[in-house]
């Protein structure tokens, strides 16, 4: 019986060692701005946490398929993973498969997830002794309708990566409109 309890307290204990909420130094909050490589060189890829129900997988889907890693209740927060060496300026997009359900959600604007809404919230990181880098927290909410909102179901920091503003659709078309009336008057004056 007293191994039972021993047996118990020891996947307790490794439950909430995986399930350790990050510490970013500025709130999450939900972006639609892409991950972008900052300088060439490797990007590298840590498990920060996850306060989810639900079991899920992170993979890199974007220049090319990487994947699946970080099953969130069973990997160590601070396991790291060198996704390999970008050229500066490189978008890289990722995908949680929720795999309790068979959602899956994606960084970046809203318009790419089954809802339509945005998924993923950014925040700073500071190295600290679990995740030694500072980079880009990214916390996704895991459930249709965005859940609780609060961008902790999962959470990965990635070094070597900004963030970038994504134009809304309407702002591009504006743009798209003031040049083409900009082409017609200057094609006018010939």
């Amino acid at each position: 019986m007293r191994m039972k309890a021993i047996a118990i307290g020891a996947m307790a204990a490794a439950l909430f060692a995986v399930r350790a909420e990050a510490s970013a130094i500025t709130p999450i909050t939900p972006t639609a701005a892409e991950l972008v490589v900052a300088t060439t060189g490797d990007v590298t890829v840590y498990f920060a946490g996850a306060t989810a129900s639900f079991d899920s997988v992170l993979n890199l889907i974007s220049p090319s398929f990487f994947g699946p890693f970080f099953q969130n209740h069973t990997t160590p927060v601070g396991t790291s993973l060198d996704l390999g060496t970008f050229t500066a300026g490189t978008v890289l997009r990722f995908r949680l498969d929720v795999t309790s359900t068979g959602n899956s959600f994606f960084t970046g604007p809203g318009a790419g997830n089954p809802d339509g809404i945005i998924h993923v919230g950014h925040a700073t990181w500071a190295a600290d002794g679990t995740i030694p880098v500072n980079g880009i927290l990214v916390g996704f909410e895991d459930q249709l309708g965005g859940g609780d909102l609060d961008y902790d179901d999962n959470m990965f920091v990635f070094s070597n990566v900004s963030s970038q503003a994504v134009p809304e659709p309407a702002a591009l078309l504006l743009i798209g409109s003031g040049l083409l009336l900009l082409g017609r008057k200057l094609g006018a004056r010939r």
